[in-house]
């Protein structure tokens, strides 16, 4: 178990290592229309959430500041003042003008530690599509922090339609201090069929999120503790899982589940002084799961998953098995999107 901490620590750190952090001011909106009408209306959230609608990753963070109830920065000083108060480097600030025909839009990144603006981003658009002013705004945002800091930016996933075939090497051993000294558990292998419908439902500051289902089927090899008793167990293991995948990179994911699971048992047992007795046990069960995913390539993934599972017969048994794999692509065919 030791081991499998150890694992999912590096995954984690070889993900968050480059990350960068972005924070957005409240933006003055000024309305021309409404006798100059200054107000921070709703511009600021419009603004994070059109950036976190396009998949950056982990890698590349926006959120507002800890302290979001000030004036909007419009200045060099306010910018400098703000950036030294949060303790931030980087902070996206400016304006909205609305007019009679027309909607004006202008954002400036400053970073703290040279004290200069990096860039500045103007987008004009009539009153009726100011979403997608937006929009426009925040993608050419992201275009720059993508060249000038090397940071992924994909602009338009592709939706796609997956099949895999995973497979899976590990061990397991029960939870329960009282099933430990009846039974060691041993290796525990398998394989089976992963469907994706589609590999982006949602968003999540950035990061693409989708379900998988599919069949699972392992084989599992039990001993029974030998100062006690001589006993094999043989476990068919078959399940049925519903996953959450986030993607944290192009590369990384992490994903958990839960799955509906059947075990078929072939248990042999025998006392010190009594013949060997054979029984069979059909059982079912819930699976709890939590792993990572590293993309090799296009046909290959290499993951690393923690299974839980409660069996649940007269004696209710938890498990806990972590496992290393390969996921292998069979399948994938685009989506196409009906307008």
């Amino acid at each position: 178990m030791r081991i499998t901490a150890v694992l999912i620590v590096s995954f984690f750190s070889v993900v968050a290592v480059s990350a960068l952090n972005i924070y957005v001011a409240p933006v003055l909106y000024v309305d021309e229309t409404a006798n100059n009408s200054k107000s921070t209306g709703k511009a600021q959230g419009e603004l994070i959430e059109a950036l976190r609608a396009i998949e950056t990753g982990i890698v590349l963070q926006f959120d507002s500041l800890k302290n979001n109830n000030i004036n909007p920065p419009v200045s060099l000083f306010d910018a400098i003042t703000v950036c030294r108060n949060e303790q931030i480097d980087y902070l996206l600030y400016g304006y909205v003008t609305k007019r009679a025909n027309n909607v004006i839009v202008e954002l400036r990144l400053f970073e703290y530690s040279s004290r200069t603006v990096m860039e500045t981003f103007f987008g004009m658009d009539d009153p009726g599509h100011y979403e997608r002013l937006i929009e426009d705004i925040a993608i050419k945002v992201l275009k720059y922090i993508g060249v000038k800091f090397n940071v992924e930016i994909i602009p338009e996933r592709r939706d796609v339609t997956q099949l895999k075939i995973p497979v899976v090497l590990g061990y397991w051993t029960p939870v329960d201090g009282d099933w430990v000294s009846l039974m060691l558990g041993t290796v525990a292998a398998g394989t089976g069929l992963v469907f994706i419908p589609t590999d982006n439902v949602f968003m999540i500051r950035g990061m693409a999120c989708y379900l998988s289902t599919g069949l699972e089927v392992k084989y599992r090899f039990g001993v029974g503790n030998k100062a006690r008793y001589e006993a094999y167990n043989h476990t068919l293991y078959m399940m049925m899982p519903l996953r959450l995948h986030i993607s944290l990179t192009s590369r990384h994911q992490v994903y958990m589940g839960l799955g509906y699971v059947y075990f078929l048992e072939f248990f042999s047992f025998a006392d010190k002084y009594d013949d060997s007795k054979d029984y069979t046990y059909n059982n079912m069960g819930l699976n709890i799961c939590i792993g990572g995913q590293f993309k090799i390539n296009e046909t290959l993934s290499f993951f690393l998953r923690n299974d839980f599972d409660f069996l649940f017969n007269e004696r209710s048994l938890i498990t806990y098995s972590p496992l290393l794999g390969l996921d292998i692509k069979v399948y994938e065919k685009e989506i196409k999107k009906r307008w």
